[in-house]
């Protein structure tokens, strides 16, 4: 396994090193190499707020393994045991798989924004996480593609341009873009499709796992 240097937190010297290393594990269950290498670029930038950050920051959302430091890491590390159930029953290749599997890992590298500013997640995330991956080298065009546009809208029908959480007017414009975003999320491809439906159905409060963990159910309310 290679070694990647996270950007430093200094509140956090230490709460970053699980996470770290289960983020490790999963990249490294990618085959292809220059997409392993892409995925590992975006992560060695990665806000360092990342690294800790719960996967709902209001502790509504989520089971409960999924709350408390380091909360979305494993979110995701569920999420990618997800997609690689659902490549399995619709035969991906591997490539196909790599692509999904890096999506998965990067989806939520933003939801708070590029730089994590605020505690609330930014619910244009997918958008800002795309725009963001863009700068990472990736020499296959249509892999990147693929990639950018899976972590895009992995919110399926919740995909926004602008987060509609705002206590403020929207213009047309502003309104035409959602539309526009829920309406290119809801005819996604089929690495698409795997990556939506797997963070849809590692985030149900009553699908609380986590790989190789037994852990305490909590069910939907």
């Amino acid at each position: 396994m290679r070694e990647f240097q996270a950007k430093e937190l200094p509140e956090f010297p230490e709460a970053t090193t699980e996470s770290i290393r289960l983020i490790q594990e999963n990249i490294e269950r990618i085959v292809s190499e220059d997409i392993k290498d892409f995925t590992y670029q975006a992560f060695s930038e990665v806000d360092p707020r990342f690294w800790v950050a719960p996967a709902s920051s209001t502790g509504k959302y989520h089971p409960a393994e999924d709350n408390g430091e380091g909360g979305l890491v494993r979110h995701v590390v569920k999420a990618e045991a997800v997609v690689e159930q659902f490549a399995r029953r619709d035969g991906f290749t591997q490539r196909e798989l790599d692509i999904a599997i890096s999506a998965i890992l990067l989806h939520d590298t933003c939801k708070n924004g590029v730089v994590w500013e605020s505690k609330n997640t930014d619910y244009s995330h997918g958008i800002i996480a795309a725009k963001w991956l863009e700068k990472f080298e990736l020499n296959d065009p249509g892999a990147k593609g693929e990639i950018i546009n899976a972590v895009r809208y992995h919110m399926g029908q919740w995909s926004y341009a602008v987060s509609p959480y705002e206590d403020r007017p929207y213009s047309k414009q502003e309104m035409a873009n959602n539309l526009s975003e829920v309406i290119r999320a809801l005819h996604p491809s089929r690495v698409e499709r795997a990556v939506q439906d797997a963070d849809y159905w590692s985030s149900r409060q009553s699908m609380s796992f986590f790989p190789g963990v037994s852990v305490e159910i909590h069910h939907d309310l």
